[in-house]
């Protein structure tokens, strides 16, 4: 028999959650989980519950907070932590990653890719993009209404061996994999749906529905999309009219789309902003660009984390 593809994944939340369990349900894997706090508890004490339009699950997993319980010499390292737990997480799966481990991120943001480069290198490091529906609804309990894709790709646009590893890795476990002729592009385009609309209804708590309710709205949605297109040409990235579809048309048709900072925002939890409006104030810093609505956002934000997710 060939060895089974040995994966770690780095964060147990409802992302992680859902394609680890995936991943584990094909018996030619050998998947671990990393979890932390109350999570970790409820997964120690509780099976893992998949409840997905693509058919349930029920899994009992191997999970800890410590990778070198595992013991093993990881194939396959998928990260899919909050980005500013991406730090501590470097310093906790140093010890694991060999030379031949691909460390794959499906984290928001676009720095955690050179986070990651600077602790592992290039050769180990590969960025992708997740489109899924998903919410930890329970202690351990997983609800997954829409989408469960996996976008990678090399910079180079290549179809790398690591590239196939990781397609085959995911097909052969039912879970849709695209390999992208563009993954840059790509990951801006994701990048910008996830600062507008995380921004949004991390600030509001509704759902990005409720954003094309009326006229006035449904302009700030576009007021912000055109600042971030400039920051984005002022990082060589030049959106067009396709790209302003996928990001604020497809998501007008959702009927109700609970964005993860949305879901933060009502279980009182960290929100992740800085990732989005943060960052995007610094780009328009260094490359002098004027973005009064995201600094506006930006302030504002970081307001109702102080008195929701910073307890």
């Amino acid at each position: 028999m060939n060895n089974p593809t040995k994966i770690l994944i780095v964060g147990t939340g409802a992302i992680g959650g859902y394609f680890g369990g995936r991943l584990s349900q094909n018996p030619g894997n050998e998947v671990f989980f990393l979890a932390r706090g109350k999570n970790l508890s409820n997964l120690k004490k509780n099976r893992l519950i998949i409840k997905s339009i693509n058919g349930n699950a029920n899994l009992k997993i191997n999970v800890s907070d410590k990778p070198e319980d595992f013991k093993n010499d990881f194939d396959l390292i998928l990260i899919s932590v909050k980005s500013y737990d991406t730090a501590n997480i470097i310093k906790q799966i140093k010890k694991v990653v060999n030379k031949n481990t691909i460390v794959l991120s499906l984290q928001n943001g676009i720095d955690n890719y050179k986070k990651l480069i600077k602790a592992f290198g290039k050769s180990r490091v590969l960025q992708g993009i997740c489109r899924i529906a998903v919410e930890m609804t329970g202690n351990s309990v997983i609800s997954h209404t829409a989408l469960g894709i996996i976008v990678i790709g090399e910079l180079d646009k290549k179809k790398s061996g690591r590239i196939n590893k990781l397609n085959n890795i995911f097909t052969e476990s039912y879970i849709k994999c695209i390999i992208s002729e563009n993954i840059i592009r790509d990951i801006w385009v994701k990048y910008g749906w996830n600062c507008i609309f995380n921004t949004l209804t991390g600030i509001t708590a509704l759902t990005a529905d409720k954003f094309f309710a009326d006229a006035e709205s449904e302009k700030i949605i576009y007021d912000f999309y055109n600042e971030f297109k400039k920051i984005a040409k002022s990082e060589g990235i030049i959106l067009n009219k396709e790209d302003e579809i996928k990001i604020i048309d497809d998501t007008r048709k959702f009927t109700i789309f609970k964005t993860s900072t949305y879901q933060d925002r009502l279980k009182g939890k960290k929100l992740e902003f800085e990732t989005f409006t943060g960052y995007l104030v610094k780009l328009a810093d260094k490359n002098h660009i004027e973005v009064p609505i995201i600094r506006a956002l930006h302030k504002i934000i970081r307001i109702v984390d102080l008195s929701v997710g910073s307890k």
